[in-house]
């Protein structure tokens, strides 16, 4: 005979799995929700003709066209937009990031009195919106001759990013000082104690920052727009895609949504490897429950 004791755990497991069910074909429909508009825009990039779009209902690209690709690349010269774009990037990644690690490890492990105060400052140019130091920022940039340069899109993240350094200094904070206590008795520096202990420990995070930091850069408009607007040679993707579909009186649609989703395959890809590098450093604290 089964017992309650029995009866009450089979209960228990069946709800268990229509919670998870539940829980499945929620997180499923919002991901079909979402990808839809990133379908229709590669099975628009694959169309024959730009007429083709704007059937009702939408239809399968037949023949499909892989050309468009070419086409696009030839049409918009995507490879200059994709190196300056990458310039951008990568010195905006290497120094924000960088200057962030060592500002958020100050105030994670230094302990001085102003400390809290200083962070609170820092805290504080986060609830300025980014339009109310637009124009100065332009002013200040045109005085020394910097406008139509790649400076003014560069030198901003020198001195870290605020949003940066707070995650940063949270996570270091969950990580134990006995760590750095260890590592000091071992006769290991400060900056020892930072390569060798801290940032092993925060590959998570610091993978987390570089998505932020590669979309940010890499889909950014307005701030090629407003420094690079009197030099063609150094504008962005971004700015090459809007430039296109201005100056076509008709536009090929086919070929503008072939560039987006060549504009759009390098978020997809650091997303994809941020979300291996979580999986694989999943790591708080080097010290064994």
């Amino acid at each position: 005979m089964i017992t309650d004791l029995q009866l009450s755990k089979q209960r228990r497991k069946r709800k268990e799995m229509i919670y998870k069910s539940m829980r499945f074909f929620t997180a499923l429909g919002i991901a079909l929700i979402t990808i839809i508009p990133f379908l229709w825009m590669v099975i628009s990039s694959l169309q024959p003709n730009s007429s083709s779009l704007f059937y009702s209902p939408p239809r399968f690209p037949n023949p499909i066209r892989f050309q468009n690709y070419i086409d696009a690349i030839k049409e918009i010269k995507m490879f200059s937009l994709i190196w300056n774009t990458l310039i951008l990037v990568f010195a905006n990644m290497f120094l924000s990031i960088g200057a962030s690690i060592f500002v958020a490890y100050g105030f994670a492990r230094f302990r001085i009195k102003e400390r809290n105060i200083l962070f609170f400052i820092l805290l504080s140019t986060m609830m300025l919106p980014w339009v109310v130091t637009l124009v100065p920022s332009y002013i200040i940039f045109n005085k020394i001759g910097w406008i139509g340069t790649r400076w003014p899109l560069i030198l901003p993240a020198i001195g870290g990013n605020a949003f940066f350094i707070f995650l940063l200094r949270q996570y270091i904070m969950g990580i134990p000082v006995s760590l750095d206590e260890a590592a000091t008795i071992d006769g290991c520096n400060r900056l020892g104690i930072l390569f060798k202990i801290i940032l092993p420990q925060c590959k998570p995070i610091i993978a987390t920052l570089i998505v932020f930091s590669f979309t940010g850069t890499w889909s950014d408009y307005v701030g090629p727009r407003i420094y690079l607007a009197s030099s063609p040679q150094l504008q962005t993707l971004s700015i090459g895609l809007q430039y296109f579909q201005s100056t076509n009186s008709v536009m090929p649609w086919h070929l503008l949504m072939a560039a987006c989703v060549i504009f759009a395959i390098p978020m997809v890809v650091v997303m994809f490897s941020a979300q291996n590098a979580l999986a694989r450093g999943i790591v708080t604290s080097g010290i064994k429950e």
